[in-house]
């Protein structure tokens, strides 16, 4: 019992093995055969992602510049695609933009791995060991197979037969109209040219118009409010079109007949302006003149050379003397009352003449010979009887001092009171000053006593 046993678990073992074994077993080609180029434990590991790897099948060489560099090792399915591992020679540098491309060695089907940079790239760094190359850096050419049946769809009633049709069609459109379409063909490379001439200002057109679309995008909001007013403004539009019509030919009506007004009075307007011709000739020719008038109207009466230097922005300069003396007051404002005086002299102004010579004071005045015609005071201003006195009755005045009294004293001058000023001698009733006009250099007598003795 216990040998019989032992043979069927022995049996059984044997079955379980070699039923796993050959559920993984896929072929001699899923095992590492001997000779294949990159299968050394120092070789290099990469990882391959393909959509379709058509007939490859491992052990497969891989080819850089149709140089075998190495050979296909484990296959498998990953997300719908295929994910192959490859192994390459230590010594090969993989450049690190190579991309994989599965293609047919030969017509007889045998494929290959390509790991070569894009067309018209150079090479650039290395691949690292253990990277992948994934599906956007990997292809597949076509196979003969996928050629040939391409092929025979275009032959076998494919498109050959439509490109005989359309050649057909297209040699019945074009008999008796060459000169037609070469005229055609003519315009439109004229049209071309001028629209490759324009291809800056185009370019500019369309970079305005982008200009003006953010715009109006940028102000969507004003837009809409407009196009929502628009129609109630349309509306009111449409309401007051009878007044607008009307406004419209009323305009008609006037234009009509200013046309008509217009040229009734041509003639006479002619005749107008040929008669304002001479006028404005005159004043063309007194223009400068009549420039500087209104200039001066303006100003007038100060003059622009005051008004340069008398006005200077919000303010003028004024110089003014006011003059409220008695004098002046009796011979202007004072006149037709009894303070009035007409012809009164008038006290000079500092700065004008015999300023200077004005005084107060009877004893600044010179010394004069007495006038002819009877005995005067040594004094200028004492009146033309002072001193002297009527002769008796019947005195004779052939002997010498008969009926004369002897000279008497002149009075005493009355003591001066008052300031110094620079008044002007006055007379009574506008009477003239008993001596004659002051020589040269001599002061003037501004006090209080007149020719007669008496002040004013």
């Amino acid at each position: 019992m216990t040998r019989r046993a032992l043979v069927r678990a022995v049996a059984a073992g044997t079955c379980v093995i070699v039923t796993a074994s050959g559920c993984a077993f896929q072929g001699v080609n899923s095992l590492p055969l001997p000779g294949a180029v990159g299968r050394g434990s120092d070789a290099v590991t990469y990882h391959v992602q393909i959509a379709n790897v058509s007939t490859l099948e491992s052990n497969s060489p891989v080819l850089m510049n149709d140089v075998v560099v190495g050979s296909v090792g484990r296959m498998d399915v990953q997300d719908w695609h295929a994910n192959v591992e490859i192994s390459v020679k230590p010594d090969v540098a993989v450049p690190a933009n190579a991309v994989a491309s599965v293609g047919q060695t030969s017509l007889l089907g045998s494929m290959h791995l390509a790991l070569d940079p894009p067309l018209g790239t150079k090479p650039e760094g290395k691949l690292p060991p253990g990277a992948t190359i994934t599906l956007n850096d990997s292809s597949t050419y076509p196979t003969t197979e996928e050629t040939l049946s391409s092929l025979s769809v275009v032959v076998n009633a494919g498109g050959l037969g439509q490109i005989g049709d359309v050649v057909h069609t297209f040699n019945e459109a074009l008999s008796g109209r060459e000169e037609d379409f070469r005229s055609l063909l003519t315009e439109l490379d004229a049209f071309i040219g001028t629209l490759d001439q324009q291809r800056q200002s185009l370019v500019a057109t369309i970079d305005a118009l982008n200009r003006v679309a953010s715009t109006f995008a940028g102000r969507r909001d004003v837009i809409t409010a407009a196009l929502q007013r628009l129609p109630r403004a349309l509306e009111v539009l449409d309401r007051e079109r009878p007044q607008l019509t009307t406004a419209l030919d009323k305009l008609g009506v006037f234009s009509n007949t200013a046309t008509r007004l217009v040229n009734d009075t041509q003639d006479d307007l002619v005749k107008n302006l040929e008669g304002l011709q001479p006028t404005i000739k005159a004043l063309a020719d007194v223009g400068p003149d009549l420039d500087a008038s209104l200039a001066y109207a303006t100003v007038f009466p100060y003059g622009q050379n005051l008004i340069d230097r008398a006005v200077r922005g919000d303010f003028i300069n004024l110089f003014a003397t006011v003059d409220i003396s008695g004098p002046r007051l009796r011979k202007s404002i004072f006149l037709g009352s009894r303070a009035g005086q007409e012809g009164r002299d008038l006290v000079p102004l500092p700065g004008e003449p015999y300023f200077q010579r004005y005084t107060y004071d009877p004893m600044g005045r010179p010394l004069r010979p007495p006038p002819p015609g009877g005995p005067l005071s040594a004094l200028p201003g004492n009146p033309p009887t002072a001193g002297l006195q009527a002769d008796p009755p019947g005195a004779d005045r052939s002997q010498p001092g008969a009926g004369a009294l002897p000279p008497q004293a002149p009075p005493p001058l009355p003591p001066v009171s008052g300031p110094v000023l620079p008044v002007v001698p006055q007379s009574d009733s506008g009477a003239p000053a008993a001596d004659g006009p002051p020589s040269p250099g001599d002061p003037i007598f501004a006090g209080p006593y007149g020719p007669a003795g008496g002040g004013n």
